[in-house]
């Protein structure tokens, strides 16, 4: 791909939609100001055609930034959003084979989150889902409705932390996340729940909340064997190692994905074995297959190993590689008695020039020459003002997963 076709073509999208765009407060125009033009260079990037570039860059402008509240900048008692980075927007680009497609993650946020009238942040996730459902009218919010009640604060819950106090030593609140699959023209889309504030204000372990809530949306059982393993190897495993939270596909309950994403404090590649063959329990060539890469990429990478600290609060430019704990999720299928695993690399205070160098040799030995010719160009380009080789926090997390059908798949998330 010719990086300079790609400043190009993203570059006019961009300026003739900008034309003509008005924004009805400061907020939503520093939020284009900043972000608009890296999305832009990714659409372009990504092959995304003409028509598809404005499509999303249109969806970004008129329905994602109304929903992302104040702009993050220095204002006492601002919302505080988990995400890091850019306050509570997060891009990210998934990489195959053959592919690459471009995502949208944010926290529904208000104003009055930063106020005090919506301390935790509740009341804008269901505005924002209804308005999706208005664009893309398959969105299925079935599962939205049953979980929400499960898994995040009500009043009652709510006025139980305030009471207690135990809200002011929490300065990241979320419990809630909206990511947007920007594909085929369309948007396939992704909701997370965050039980940590639902756990302290119930003294219910997270795994308990979490399991309890997809057996009650799972009347027919299609992922019992599935859960009753993630389950088993958790009882199984060090203390480290904690469920963390929830994902979900938002389409009938019947075909959706279910994700339970953990996170261990100890940082290795023993840790990361024993999560990928879920404790020994996963064995065979796709298994070992995929645990080769894995390998290949912690080595490349070099992240410091060790025992982290549970993380008190998002990442800011500056924090160190031994910030962040190793993640992980466990994709639940219907039917499916056995998990599929995923690893995602903690990058924060790596160099993003080493990172995206060394990611480009990866990509060549697996045979991704596409990948391995432009991602570091394309990185570059997504922040021209950015000069890589000083900078520790643009490239957050990498995620990594393998089949033998569909070969390795990975995604980068930006901040």
């Amino acid at each position: 791909m010719d990086i300079k076709k790609t400043s190009v073509a993203s570059s006019s999208v961009y300026d003739a939609l900008v034309k003509f765009l008005i924004f009805p407060n400061l907020d939503q125009s520093e939020w284009w100001e900043a972000a608009a033009s890296m999305l832009a260079r990714m659409l372009s990037a990504a092959h995304y055609n003409f028509h598809q570039q404005f499509q999303y860059l249109y969806l970004f402008a008129t329905h994602v930034i109304p929903m992302l509240g104040p702009f993050p900048k220095s204002r006492p008692g601002l919302y505080d959003c988990l995400l890091g980075g850019l306050g509570s927007l997060e891009f990210s680009q998934n990489l195959a084979q053959s592919q690459s497609l471009v995502r949208i993650a944010f926290e529904p946020t208000s104003h009055e989150a930063s106020t005090g009238e919506d301390p935790c942040n509740r009341g804008m996730i269901d505005q924002a889902l209804r308005r999706l459902k208005r664009v893309s009218p398959s969105l299925d919010l079935q599962l939205y409705h049953r979980l929400i009640v499960d898994l995040t604060l009500s009043d009652d819950d709510e006025r139980a932390l305030i009471d207690a106090n135990e809200l002011a030593g929490r300065p990241a609140r979320t419990q809630s996340l909206v990511a947007l699959d920007l594909k085929d023209g369309d948007i396939a889309v992704k909701l997370y729940l965050y039980p940590e504030l639902k756990s302290a204000a119930t003294g219910t372990p997270i795994l308990q909340l979490i399991g309890d809530s997809m057996r009650k949306v799972d009347p027919g059982d299609l992922f019992s064997a599935g859960l009753a393993e993630v389950e088993d190897f958790l009882r199984r495993a060090p203390s480290t190692l904690q469920a963390y939270f929830l994902s979900c596909d938002l389409v009938s309950p019947a075909v959706t994905r279910f994700k339970l994403y953990l996170a261990d404090l100890q940082v290795g590649f023993d840790r990361i074995t024993d999560i990928w063959t879920l404790g020994g329990k996963l064995q065979g060539e796709e298994t070992e297959r995929g645990l080769q890469m894995v390998q290949d990429l912690w080595e490349a990478l070099e992240i410091p190993p060790g025992t982290r600290a549970p993380p008190d609060r998002p990442t800011r430019p500056g924090d160190p590689p031994t910030r962040l704990p190793l993640l992980a999720n466990l994709e639940l299928k219907p039917r499916d008695p056995w998990p599929k695993l995923k690893i995602y690399f903690p990058l924060t205070g790596l160099n993003d020039e080493m990172v995206a160098t060394a990611l480009s040799s990866v990509f060549r030995r697996w045979g991704w020459e596409d990948h391995a010719s432009t991602y570091v160009e394309n990185v570059a380009s997504y922040k021209p003002d950015l000069d890589l080789s000083q900078s520790s926090d643009f490239q957050a997390w990498l995620s990594f997963s393998y089949s033998i059908k569909t070969g390795p798949y990975t995604t980068m998330y930006y901040h």
